[in-house]
């Protein structure tokens, strides 16, 4: 009930000779500026110059208003430095706030309720600045956050900006503040002695700072860094400066009963549990066992549309009072803005080139040619299925101007494996294709090499291989069979098979001009003037014609698409769910005949009285009637009410739902009044069953060949593919309304 405002102030003198007779004047005020407590006094005789005296003071504050997520209530705490003559020479003030975390009987609780975290991880991300994050970007994130029920921000992997933290204090936002210790592909290096003051420092930095602020909720002793003793060191040092929180730690460790590998967190993970180990391996732990919370710090990737399983978690999280909740795997999507700049493709194809990276267009042997940097720098080509050669035939040529070799010599590719020109070597070039295997036929470089406009073929005539250099063929090898198709796209500069998201090294830093690809084999003759057959090409990039059509949003070669929102902070659908599963009021009708409802009230300190109730009912998209109700739950508990409803005149065929609201009556800064917080929708069981009459104009025939069934009729027919029993036609009124039939396609 009662708090307490323990600190220290540091006194530093500057000066040329010793300060006597100052006193430090230490003053707190609510937030209507009401001074709350008798202003405390310090006298301290001498400050040494130079040197810096520490001033500690406590005094107990009688039932302050406490802060939470929910009422984010601060006070300030002002400091006055009074020299010998009463004078106010320099003040400060900081804001802060009054609450207690604590662990009792493996539930986290907050000011005495059980806390429960629908939390996200979030990397410090803009797309025009990178990692300097505005404070206007912090306060849309946490304007969002607050409006989609997220309530705590795990900071991923390092302490935020300082504007971060003051926004969360006044917005409301709990703050899981970790230390920036990523070891990730070193972990070892917390099992060693000589790392062990790089990772406390880190821990010291931070828990200085950042320790004065309310919504720092626990600490994250970092992630992914191993579990050698470093990590309980790290916790001790932040123990030692701020006995009053917890810590967990990010490691991909089980966290079950028999692994116990940081012994030193005070809550535990795990991490990505299915939602049965949750239950199962955590939630129903007894505390004889552990007597730890769980906060899982990562447990959903939204990876593309991913999220799911929500609910599923949300079900457990909600019933079971060890789980504290998680953060999903991340807030925004990563990415920079760049423009989009496509490539002309000369071919009949038009097909969709872009250049990724901010790789420039020189000038070529004739006309212009593209320059890579070795940073990120290739040509992208879409994944047009008229690429995806399986037959006989194929010739892949290009000009190339080597740069000094880098390691990567991906020229012209489709993934690792389908065909490509390579060079594979600082001294050897290859052209590959797979048919019943993989084939590669390999010719060492001409000299001079690097730096030098060369012309580059591969042809593959059926029955053999050929490796054409300066006009000059350089090698040939026996091969036959089909060209095997692999889904990956067509790449200049790199191999979209391996090149990815873990690649460690650099991009090809060559320069390109007339890249083609032909699913013929061109003969010599050809080869010699083989820009004139760009008509014939399925592909041609003579780089001539650069078109700017917007902006898009990059996240480079090892980027991925995690996130609940796009960098420009635009939601994804996903995080609709994200409100939804952890909404804090819940209905579900228990009784149908009387229309009565059980509203629980999932908040830790709000009654719904403070929230504006309606209720409406729908008939398939059209809503019918509606009204307030004035319900007044207390937190934390349950109740019912019956709906003042009679029932309409049912149509046949017509679903009917009730539907109960649960809007903000005032203003907040983060949602004006009206936004809407929660809802649930019930089903009702009134049913009129549509009759539907059976209808049948003229007759219908099968006719059966060896490769189709046709059903017939006399303006339509459908037609099914014997061997496969795909639908490969629907003919109606004289027009084909299927270009082929259905097909799987995951590589879209």
């Amino acid at each position: 009930r009662n708090g307490i405002l323990r600190g220290e102030a540091e006194v530093a003198n500057y000066g040329i000779a010793d300060a006597e007779g100052y006193q430090l004047r230490v003053r707190l005020f609510d937030q209507n500026y009401q001074e709350v407590i008798q202003p405390l006094l310090y006298q301290f005789p001498v400050v040494t110059r130079g040197k810096t005296a520490i001033v500690p003071f406590q005094t107990p504050v009688d039932n302050p208003v406490k802060w939470s997520a929910e009422y984010p209530n601060l006070y300030i705490t002002a400091f006055e430095l009074i020299d010998r003559k009463g004078k106010t020479c320099e003040s400060v003030s900081v804001k802060t706030g009054f609450r207690k975390i604590e662990v009792n009987h493996q539930v986290l609780l907050l000011n005495g309720k059980p806390l429960k975290l629908n939390g996200v991880n979030s990397h410090m991300q803009h797309p025009d600045l990178g990692h300097a994050m505005d404070r206007e970007t912090i306060i849309r994130d946490f304007t969002l956050m607050k409006q989609f029920n997220i309530n705590c921000v795990r900071t991923s992997h390092y302490p935020p900006v300082m504007d971060y933290l003051e926004l969360a204090d006044v917005f409301g936002i709990y703050i899981v503040d970790e230390t920036g210790d990523e070891a990730h592909a070193t972990e070892f290096l917390s099992g060693r002695p000589e790392w062990r003051a790089a990772y406390v420092e880190r821990a010291n930095k931070m828990v200085l700072r950042d320790r004065n602020h309310p919504c720092v909720i626990f600490w994250s002793a970092g992630n992914e860094s191993g579990e050698g003793e470093n990590i309980c060191a790290v916790i001790a040092e932040g123990k030692r400066l701020d006995p009053t929180r917890l810590w967990m730690y990010g490691g991909n460790t089980d966290d079950v009963r028999w692994k116990n590998e940081v012994p030193c967190e005070d809550i535990i993970g795990p991490r990505y549990p299915t939602p049965y180990e949750l239950k199962t391996r955590i939630a129903m732990v007894p505390e004889s066992q552990d007597p730890r919370p769980s906060f899982m710090d990562e447990y959903v990737a939204a990876t593309g549309n991913g999220a799911g399983g929500l609910d599923e978690y949300w079900d457990i999280i909600w019933n079971y009072p060890r789980c504290a909740g998680g953060a999903i795997w991340d807030w925004m999507s990563p990415g920079i803005r760049e423009k989009v700049r496509l490539i002309e493709d000369a071919s009949p194809n038009k097909i969709q080139c872009a250049i990724k990276g901010r790789a420039q267009l020189v000038s070529g042997l004739s006309g212009q040619a593209v320059q890579l940097n070795g940073h990120d720098q290739w040509i992208d080509v879409y994944r047009h299925p008229i690429l995806d050669i399986s037959g006989n035939e194929l010739t892949l040529t290009l000009r190339v101007k080597p740069g000094k070799w880098n390691g990567d010599g991906h020229f012209l590719t489709k993934g690792s494996w389908q065909y490509g020109i390579i060079q594979s070597e600082p001294d050897s070039l290859a052209f590959y294709l797979t048919t019943s295997g993989k084939h590669v036929l390999k010719v060492p470089v001409p000299r001079p090499w690097e730096e030098k406009w060369h012309q580059i073929a591969g042809v593959y005539t059926g029955s053999e291989m050929l490796l054409y250099v300066d006009g000059f063929l350089a090698g040939r090898k026996a091969c036959s069979g089909p060209v095997a198709n692999k889904p990956f796209p067509v790449n200049l500069g790199r191999d979209a098979e391996i090149d990815g998201q873990e690649y460690p090294g650099s991009t090809n830093n060559a320069t390109f001009d007339e890249a083609g690809i032909f699913n013929r084999a061109l003969s010599e003759k050809e080869l010699s003037s083989v820009s004139n057959l760009k008509k014939d090409a399925l592909l041609w990039l003579d780089f001539e014609k650069e078109i700017q059509a917007g902006d898009f949003f990059s996240t480079g070669i090892g980027g991925r698409t995690y996130g609940l929102v796009w960098p420009d902070r635009t939601p994804q659908p996903e995080l609709w769910q994200v409100k939804k599963s952890a909404q804090p009021v819940s209905v579900k009708l228990v009784d149908q005949d009387a229309l009565r409802f059980e509203v629980w009230n999932r908040y830790l300190f709000t009654p719904l009285s403070e929230l504006e109730t309606r209720w409406e009912l729908w008939e398939d998209g059209a809503m019918l009637a509606g009204g307030m109700l004035p319900l007044n739950v207390p937190p934390q508990k349950r109740d019912t009410f019956s709906l003042p409803l009679a029932k309409p005149e049912l149509k046949p065929g017509c679903e009917y739902r009730v539907r109960i609201r649960f809007l903000l009556k005032k203003d907040q800064i983060w949602a004006k009044a009206g936004h809407e917080v929660a809802w649930d929708e019930a089903e009702l069981p009134w049913h009129v069953p549509q009759e539907t009459p059976a209808v049948l104009n003229g007759k219908v025939k099968v006719e059966v060949d060896s490769g189709r069934i046709q059903v017939l009729g006399s303006n339509f027919s459908c037609a099914f593919n014997r061997q496969t029993g795909i639908l490969e036609s629907i003919l109606y009124d004289g027009k084909e309304y299927l270009r082929n039939g259905f097909g799987l396609n995951v590589w879209r």
